[in-house]
């Protein structure tokens, strides 16, 4: 489950806004449900096999949100994932991910950013892109706590034109199953 805060802000500049330089916070907002599955690790496929990417787990996820606010629109996305070993520090377990797909609004995305030619102008099929933190703890391994950035955008012209797009800040709890 997810709950997320759209900001003003370039994704470049979303992890410095993070720790600590303004946040830039809109008026969107967006609620939803994710679902995923780990197939294997890196290290499971012979072309990739090294010490470094073994552990790395691959998969993907799918994501149901309804925003709020600014736009009032359904999305639907699906991204590759890679994520990274738990990193064991006492009784906490982060890892970090990073997730790849695209993105499909049912309606008008009217928060996202138009090109620059023509600002009224929406793209409702996008590049997604994710990036989180899971944190949990060890008496607890099926339960965690998610951190995210979602990044819908045209990227740099392939699917839309430059300039187009959204980004969210993302809090969310996550059951394995």
């Amino acid at each position: 489950m997810y709950t997320a805060q759209g900001v003003d802000l370039n994704l470049r500049e979303v992890p410095g806004a993070i720790f600590g330089q303004g946040w830039n916070r809109e008026s969107s907002y967006f609620t939803g449900l994710g679902a995923g599955k780990t197939v294997g690790t890196l290290g499971s496929i012979d072309a990739l096999r090294s010490t470094f990417v073994e552990n790395v787990q691959h998969g993907y996820e799918l994501v149901l949100l309804q925003h709020r606010g600014k736009q009032t629109v359904t999305e639907l996305g699906a991204a590759y994932m890679l994520r990274s070993p738990n990193l064991e520090i006492a009784q906490l377990r982060i890892n970090v991910a990073g997730g790849l797909g695209l993105s499909h609004t049912f309606g008008t995305p009217s928060y996202e950013d138009g090109p620059t030619d023509d600002p009224d102008r929406r793209y409702r099929t996008q590049l997604l892109v994710l990036l989180e933190a899971e944190w949990s703890l060890a008496p607890l391994p099926d339960w965690s706590f998610v951190t995210r950035i979602h990044h819908r955008s045209g990227a740099y012209g392939v699917i839309a034109p430059r300039n187009v797009g959204s980004n969210f800040i993302v809090a969310g709890v996550r059951y394995r199953f």
